[in-house]
């Protein structure tokens, strides 16, 4: 063994000690919570810090991922994304909050945006609320990409709003402004 080599038991090492957190699965009550969790927490424990989330979730709860990217873009420490694995839906929009310049993709991400999905039943006047606020939604996803991309309206319209499943590559998500950087290590 070399005198400088040190051995740690990787055991007692906790990602969100080093400024990290995985959110892996889908955007849920649970994996939302968590994640709003650790930057509260970091913002309330670190002075000085860069926060790290990681992503390989293929979506879920609009409601859960924009509470998730509320508290990204009002931390007062930066957030930087990465975006592993499959970076879907919702994810997209967790993905493109983080940090201009440090979202970060690998370069076998699978990533996939759509338009949201709903379903609602109901009384005619429950009807028209929610039809309101689906188009209120709507917009939130359309300024979403405006402020965090550099996608035109017709881009968002044809790209990440699409009537189907669209895919794309990490080369596209950069020229779409959806991450900055694609990596080949971590």
């Amino acid at each position: 063994m070399e005198e400088n080599q040190v051995f740690y038991n990787f055991d007692n090492i906790s990602l969100e000690g080093l400024h990290t957190h995985l959110f892996f699965g889908n955007v849920d009550t649970n994996s939302a919570y968590n994640a709003c969790n650790f930057i509260l927490k970091s913002n309330l424990l670190y002075a000085d810090a860069t926060l790290n989330l990681v992503l390989n979730s293929t979506g879920g709860d609009c409601s859960e991922a924009f509470a998730v990217i509320d508290t990204m873009t009002c931390s007062r420490l930066p957030v930087f994304t990465t975006g592993i694995g499959s970076i879907m839906s919702m994810g997209v929009l967790m993905l493109s909050a983080g940090v201009k310049g440090q979202r970060r993709l690998t370069k076998n991400s699978e990533i996939m945006a759509h338009q949201f999905a709903a379903s609602f039943y109901g009384k005619q006047h429950e009807l028209m609320a929610t039809s309101r606020a689906l188009k209120l939604l709507e917009q939130r996803f359309k300024k979403h990409f405006s402020k965090h991309t550099t996608m035109t309206d017709s881009q968002i319209k044809d790209i990440v709003m699409s009537p189907s499943d669209r895919y794309l590559t990490p080369t596209e998500c950069k020229r779409y402004g959806i991450c900055d950087i694609i990596v080949d290590s971590l």
